[in-house]
């Protein structure tokens, strides 16, 4: 029984209460190339960094907010849906020679809602709680369970593929102006404006030539990105 609110991503969950969809497994071990999960990492830092409102659709909401050209740590990091849905168009002006694209995932962060109902149940049973510990666990199960493919995408018409990802736990930011009920969830654990978080879905690492490019994106809910990306020196 999934009890919380899900961001980026959609499932079949019901009592919705608090922030994202998380899942449980029976250990914990992060997914994907290590390289690729730092940057899902970094991506989705900046995602909560610009996150202001609950119908936000991507964070940041323009691409180039927050980052420069060059990126970060050699790619640039194309902006991530957050918790809105419909159609959304970026223009971005890079330097970088390879962009990180999101092809759907979710987030589980930390609370200290457990006697309130915010809780995982996993199939066999087991309880678990919205504890950092818990979030790698969480996130690894997720993927085989609720994220069996990544988004259809493009690059210029032709397909992309992507790559499984669960990350360990690691600090975001929260803003205070940030959907309910991430902020105050971090004031009652007892630092305001930080909390846990672990990614899991699917990204990609694009390496992109000089000139124009376009990537499409068609991720649930009848919400489809377009990036239409000019990479020069």
């Amino acid at each position: 029984m999934c009890r919380r609110r899900l961001m980026n991503l959609r499932t079949p969950c019901t009592a919705a209460v608090g922030l994202v969809v998380v899942l449980a497994a029976t250990a914990g071990a992060s997914t994907g190339p290590p390289r690729l999960q730092q940057r899902a990492i970094a991506q989705t830092k900046l995602l909560f960094q610009h996150l202001e409102g609950p119908q936000q659709t991507a964070s940041p909401a323009t691409c180039n907010e927050g980052q420069r050209p060059s990126g970060t740590r050699g790619a640039f990091l194309l902006p991530t849906r957050s918790f809105g849905s419909g159609d959304a168009t970026f223009t971005c002006r890079v330097s970088a020679r390879v962009v990180v694209l999101d092809l759907g995932g979710a987030i589980a962060t930390e609370d200290d809602r457990g006697s309130d109902g915010s809780v995982w149940e996993t199939e066999d049973g087991e309880v678990l709680l919205f504890t950092r510990a818990n979030l790698e666990r969480i996130c690894d199960d997720l993927l085989s369970r609720f994220l069996p493919s990544a988004a259809p995408a493009t690059l210029d018409s032709h397909p992309i593929r992507g790559t499984a990802v669960s990350t360990r736990a690691f600090n975001v930011r929260v803003n205070p102006g940030a959907p309910e009920p991430l902020y105050q969830d971090s004031i009652d654990l007892g630092h305001p404006g930080r909390l846990a978080a672990s990614y899991c879905g699917w990204k990609a690492e694009i390496p992109l030539s000089r000139g124009r490019h376009v990537i499409k994106v068609d991720l649930a809910d009848d919400t489809h990105f377009t990036y239409n990306i000019k990479v020069g020196r």
